[in-house]
């Protein structure tokens, strides 16, 4: 089956070529076509008008949050419409892989998190009632493993990558795991995003005394799960940093694989069967 990918990027930096050609690589290992839009127009295209255009939209992108080092990381919108938008296409059956940073997308909108399962936050925020810090970051090289079969994880044995691991909370009660990686997760290893960003450079803050307990204090060492949102199949990976990680075969074969399930029968008729009403802001 030829499956139509939509690739969406913007609002954080990225090595866009690397990117793209592993994108590239993949689509024409499976048969696929696939077309790449940035943000803020790439906006117009998660619309229920445009339901079915897609097979499958792969999210590698920051909307609402305007990002300059040496700033406050500041949060815009969304609009009513915009968020309208979205919960309509989702509602409508499309099949979504969210890429690492873009658990960061709408920090103004809680119900972007409990679509994704997580949330990164640029600077402290609120999330399901509870007040907190802004996440963590750092740069490690770590294994990453399957532990739960499932089509996304076909075919994927452990293995090495160097990435950017997250401290972030997790709504664990949201998401169904599919991999762990096997990293140190004390939070004094990991810098506060909040602190680098606004400061330009990091001060030494860190995330040191966070209960490392895998919810919304961050510390999980998952890497990967699927959720549903509306009657919407969704799958949340949090590798890809960069070129290493975007020429890893195992890589390649795990996003290919979440691509393709986002868009099977199965996961679409699973989500339609047992749908998530996404909260509006």
């Amino acid at each position: 089956m030829i499956r139509r990918i939509l690739v969406v990027t913007g609002g954080h930096r990225v090595a866009l070529d690397e990117f793209l050609g592993s994108v590239a690589a993949i689509c024409s290992e499976r048969g696929w076509v696939w077309a790449h839009a940035t943000q803020p127009t790439a906006q117009r295209w998660l619309t229920d008008e445009l339901a079915g255009q897609w097979d499958a939209i792969l999210l590698h992108d920051i909307p609402g949050l305007k990002l300059k080092r040496g700033s406050e990381p500041l949060v815009e919108g969304p609009d009513a419409q915009t968020a309208q938008d979205v919960v309509n296409l989702l509602d409508a059956g499309q099949g979504m892989v969210v890429l690492h940073h873009a658990i960061s997308g709408w920090p103004g909108w809680e119900g972007w998190a409990e679509m994704t399962g997580a949330r990164f936050l640029y600077r402290p925020g609120r999330l399901r009632g509870e007040d907190l810090p802004s996440s963590g970051y750092r740069i490690d090289r770590f294994t990453v493993s399957p532990i739960a079969p499932h089509p996304i994880t076909s075919g994927i044995e452990p293995f090495e990558i160097d990435d950017e691991l997250y401290f972030i909370p997790v709504l664990n009660d949201r998401i169904r795991p599919l991999l762990e990686q096997d990293a140190d997760m004390d939070g004094a290893l990991f810098q506060d995003t909040w602190d680098e960003v606004t400061n330009g450079v990091s001060t030494g803050v860190t995330c040191a005394g966070r209960p490392a307990d895998g919810g919304l204090h961050g510390g999980s060492r998952l890497q990967g799960w699927t959720t549903t949102a509306g009657r919407s199949p969704i799958a949340t990976l949090l590798m890809g940093d960069g070129p290493s990680t975007f020429e890893n075969p195992m890589f390649r074969q795990l996003l290919g694989n979440a691509l393709e399930w986002v868009s099977s029968d199965e996961a679409l008729e699973g989500a339609a069967a047992d749908p998530f009403e996404i909260p509006l802001p």
